[in-house]
């Protein structure tokens, strides 16, 4: 199965940030298969877990700096984790070819669906990819990916921390389509 996952599925693999278990859930539903890995993914995952590291350190006390900085460590190990046993797949794309791609999909649907540069180049590059499954969080993102023919699935979860997630108040939903 060829699968793409844009980097707030990915993210959400690796962290425990909200919707870390819908996230592992849907991805063991589809049988674990290996996750196409770009340099665009490796860019947006990696920064993003240092940047969320980055706001923690700025609204938690000092003497939790610890715990943050180990929570960022251990995503960056479970990261390289993935990558080692082969479930992120490391491909390179011509980005040339995935931003004309992505230029042409801004061309079509940008206006109605309000999809963001980066939104339209993970879809061409699933595209270009000849992707079977495309996995995200994003709505605008889902859209845009059906709209061209792929198989979705999205993903929800109310922002609250994973710590939460478990409670038998919180309500996620999985679309697919």
């Amino acid at each position: 199965m060829r699968v793409y996952a844009d980097s707030s599925f990915i993210l959400r693999l690796v962290t425990g940030e909200a919707g870390a278990e819908q996230a592992g859930a849907e991805y063991r539903r589809l049988g674990r298969p290996p996750i196409f890995y770009l340099p665009l993914h490796g860019l947006e995952v990696e920064n993003g877990i240092r940047l969320r590291a980055f706001h923690e350190r700025r609204v938690l006390p000092s003497g939790l700096r610890m715990r943050i900085n180990r929570e960022r460590d251990a995503a960056v190990s479970r990261l390289i984790g993935f990558i080692k046993r082969g479930a992120f797949k490391e491909i390179v794309l011509d980005m040339d070819t995935a931003t004309d791609r992505a230029r042409r999909l801004s061309t079509t649907h940008a206006d109605r669906i309000g999809a963001r540069s980066i939104d339209l180049l993970h879809v061409a590059c699933a595209l270009l990819l000849e992707t079977e499954v495309f996995l995200t969080f994003d709505p605008r993102q889902a859209e845009l990916a059906k709209a061209e023919g792929l198989q979705v699935a999205t993903v929800r979860a109310e922002d609250r921390p994973a710590s939460q997630l478990s409670s038998p108040s919180h309500q996620h939903r999985l679309k697919r389509s």
